[in-house]
C-alpha cells in the first residue's frame, strides 16, 4: 500500500492542530475532555507513527547511502526538524512534571505532549517525501 504524502500531510496537520488545542485547554485547567476524543487522538497517534515509519523507510530505500535523519533535515525547512525535536523534549518534560506532581490534574496532560510530537513527526516526514518527489519529478 502506497501512502499519499499530500493526504497524509493534511491529516497530520489537522490532528496536530486538534491535539495542540486539546493540550492548551488541558494546560489551562480544563478537565472535561471527552473520552472519545482522548481515544481518537491516542489511536491516531499510533497510526500516524506506524505510517510515518513506513514513509521514512521509503525515503531511506530511495537514498540508502544517507542517514534517514540527514534526509529529513535536507528535504525540509530548518525550523521543522528543530520544532519536532523541541516537541519531543517538551513531551518528555511534560510527562516528567506530571509524574513528579503525582498525576495531579488531568491525566491527559502526560500524553498530550506526545500527541503533538508524533503528529509533528508525521508532518516532517510527509513534507520531506513531498519535497523529494518534487525534486525527482520536476
Amino acid at each position: 500500500m502506497k501512502i499519499n504524502p499530500k493526504i497524509f500531510l493534511l491529516i497530520c496537520v489537522f490532528l496536530w492542530l486538534l491535539s495542540l488545542a486539546v493540550h492548551v485547554s488541558i494546560f489551562l485547567g480544563s478537565e472535561n475532555i471527552p473520552l472519545a476524543l482522548d481515544l481518537m487522538l491516542t489511536t491516531s497517534m499510533v497510526i500516524i507513527w506506524l505510517l510515518s515509519s513506513r514513509l521514512l523507510k521509503q525515503l531511506h530505500k530511495n537514498q540508502p547511502y544517507k542517514n534517514p535523519l540527514k534526509i529529513l533535515k535536507e528535504a525540509t525547512p530548518g525550523w521543522l526538524p528543530f520544532l519536532v525535536g523541541f516537541s519531543g523534549l517538551y513531551a518528555l518534560f511534560n510527562l516528567g512534571m506530571m509524574i513528579r506532581t503525582r498525576w495531579a490534574g488531568s491525566n491527559l496532560r502526560g500524553i498530550s505532549g506526545f500527541w503533538i510530537f508524533f503528529f509533528l513527526l508525521g508532518i516532517l516526514i510527509a513534507r520531506a517525501q513531498l519535497q523529494i518527489e518534487k525534486r525527482q519529478n520536476p
